[in-house]
């Protein structure tokens, strides 16, 4: 057995199992930057292809050793992720990390990874779920996933809400489940430079300085609710000039062309695709919207609170980071029009969006920092293998209503 963990890891390996480049990316490089300030050795595994050349290249310069390594079945098949079982176990032996960390979108993804960690390592492995399962998960899946249980020693949720649809829709096994809210790195505060950010990218995207600009942080694709802000935001436009700004990528860009067309507001969307200085494109955002029906704790939503923005989205409740009317406003999932109704009542009122931006700053460096994240995952690393989990953050604990 491995010696228990008594401060930061020695060395720690990020395993980052995706499709594409998004929110949990951006987090897992976070935490790398912040483990190796603490003095942590961190390697990161992240997928081949070329469209995760600019992550591989974000964790270097947040001082990660990077192996590049698809860990999935996406695209390929369970054949040739088994051939590269034999690979991952032998980089697991070079590296010997003490901790071994995998980060996964769903809750069905994973388990040669962990077989592989069992197998090649004596070190903690903990498994991060980002998101929540399938309302209805293949058979296959729940197999997988309930040997990944019996294997892994720590299970972490991103927030309370999540893992509650996680035991609904999949269980858990013997150990108990953690919950770790995210955060992200508390940005300098630079007026000057957030009107700078402003000013360029307005006029790079041939927005008008004065524009209202809704915007959204977001991967472009399915269970992401951005049918419904199309929709939503066409309602705006018949009461509030405005534009919607869509940052990001993924397989439904054409059918929110094709929407925007049918609706009538093609002119007034905009989707520049992914970028890399993601904050200036915040900063050219008046309102930042996020109409996800299921799930919390988004990566893209604490960045933007974290500039100021003034924030709308559909899964308010007790821990998230929008205190409704506080630090941002709620409303309704799957319903544009309501959704609507919200985001009329925020482009037509500048001092309540000046208020909830300012009040959602503070919120953000307060309590939704990185370094925060990092505390909270060194406890789990510690108590983990014991079966143990600190009880505020057990997912069984109650609710903070903050």
């Amino acid at each position: 057995m491995s010696p228990l963990i008594s401060g930061p890891p020695k060395a720690l390996m990020l395993v980052v199992q995706s499709t594409s480049p998004g929110g949990m990316e951006t987090h897992c490089v976070d935490l790398a930057r912040e483990f190796w300030k603490r003095g942590t050795k961190v390697s990161a595994v992240v997928p081949e292809p070329s469209e995760f050349d600019a992550l591989a290249a974000r964790f270097e310069a947040a001082g990660a050793a990077v192996i590049r390594l698809n860990t999935t079945a996406w695209g390929e098949g369970r054949a040739e992720q088994l051939k590269r079982l034999p690979r991952l176990l032998s980089l697991i032996r070079q590296v010997k990390p003490d901790v071994i960390h995998l980060h996964t979108g769903g809750a069905t993804g994973g388990l040669i990874v962990i077989l592989a960690a069992r197998l090649g390592s004596r070190a903690t492995v903990v498994v991060t779920e980002h998101d929540v399962p399938a309302e209805r998960p293949a058979g296959r899946d729940r197999l997988a996933r309930s040997a990944m249980d019996r294997l892994q020693h720590g299970l972490v949720a991103v927030s309370r809400r999540n893992a509650g649809i996680r035991i609904e829709r999949l269980g858990v096994g013997r150990r108990p489940i953690a919950v770790i809210l995210n955060g992200v790195p508390i940005p300098p505060d630079s007026a000057t430079e957030r009107g700078s950010n402003r000013s360029r990218v307005r006029r790079e995207l041939g927005l008008a300085p004065d524009s209202m600009v809704i915007g959204s942080l977001v991967r472009l694709a399915p269970g992401k609710g951005l049918n419904d802000l199309v929709h939503a935001f066409a309602l705006v436009r018949q009461s509030v000039p405005s534009e919607l700004l869509l940052v990001g990528e993924g397989p439904s860009r054409q059918e929110l062309t094709d929407l925007a067309a049918t609706l009538g507001v093609s002119d007034h969307v905009h989707m520049p695709g992914s970028q890399t200085d993601t904050c200036a494109f915040l900063n050219a955002m008046d309102i930042f919207a996020l109409a996800v029906p299921a799930g919390s704790m988004s990566i893209a939503l604490l960045e933007a609170m974290a500039q100021g923005l003034p924030p709308v989205i559909t899964f308010c409740g007790p821990e998230e980071a929008v205190v409704p009317e506080v630090t941002g406003l709620c409303a309704p999932p799957n319903n544009p029009e309501g959704l609507g109704e919200v985001l009329i009542r925020l482009a037509g009122d500048q001092t309540l969006r000046e208020g909830l931006g300012t009040a959602a700053a503070g919120y953000i460096r307060s309590s939704f920092s990185v370094g925060r994240v990092a505390d909270d995952l060194e406890e789990v690393y510690r108590s983990c293998r014991q079966g143990l989990i600190p009880p505020r953050l057990l997912a069984t604990s109650p609710e903070s209503p903050l």
